[in-house]
């Protein structure tokens, strides 16, 4: 089975979009969606609604967690033997899917490259291919390495539920749910790299992540790193 987990918080501007390029690339009856929802005061809950796709689950808010810790809540919701993380605002080409569970057979965990989406002009309806992730955040093994600076990128992770097992629950202060997961992957598992582009990454001003753009400062990121090796060493 398929697991694709997705954390949204008013995405409703792009969620139908996303949702619509994920559902024809899974089958009928092995697969599902776990959409975790954060609190969201827009459309979102009512445009996958509207879809009604019975291979979708929302798990309604009880509290705001925040993008990080509302992900590992799809995650341990997660049923399948592969998880797919997906954001809430990208578009998947067509053949992700098929590729990454390809690349799956050869590892524990697969991340990919992709295309930066960005809107040129004043309309929001003029995205343009900008360049690939790569360009930015390019992807290096090792855990050491993604522990200095981090390469992996959640719209980009696909895994075993083995990996899954080894990296929840998240522990506290995560500077970024996929860090951890791309980090406890390259300490214990397989990590494999697919350099086709299998997602437009939309990046935009409401984005949770700002790739090549972060705003946070030196001491910031030295507690992060302080954090995610406290956590390494203690997941063993």
């Amino acid at each position: 089975m398929i697991s694709i987990c997705m954390a949204t918080y008013n995405g409703g501007k792009y969620l139908r979009q996303q949702l619509e390029s994920i559902l024809p690339q899974l089958s009928q009856q092995d697969a599902e969606i776990i959409i975790a929802d954060d609190g969201s005061t827009d459309e979102t809950l009512q445009i996958v609604e509207s879809l009604k796709d019975s291979r979708i689950r929302v798990l309604p808010a009880e509290k705001h967690l925040g993008i990080i810790y509302n992900y590992e809540r799809a995650l341990q919701a997660a049923k399948g033997d592969v998880v797919f993380l997906a954001d809430q605002d990208d578009i998947w080409l067509p053949g992700k899917v098929e590729k990454v569970l390809v690349a799956l057979n050869e590892a524990d965990l697969v991340t990919h490259e992709a295309w930066m989406l960005r809107v040129t002009g004043t309309s929001d309806s003029s995205w343009t291919r900008t360049g690939k992730l790569s360009d930015i955040r390019p992807y290096r093994r090792g855990a050491l390495r993604n522990w200095w600076r981090n390469s992996f990128t959640g719209c980009c992770l696909a895994f075993r539920k083995n990996v899954l097992e080894k990296a929840l629950p998240f522990p506290k202060k995560l500077p970024m749910h996929d860090q951890w997961l791309g980090i406890v992957a390259e300490k214990y598992f397989k990590v494999g790299y697919i350099a086709e582009p299998l997602v437009e990454y939309r990046q935009h001003t409401s984005n949770a992540t700002r790739i090549g753009n972060s705003p946070v400062g030196l001491l910031q990121k030295i507690k992060w790193r302080l954090n995610l090796a406290k956590a390494l060493f203690s997941n063993v």
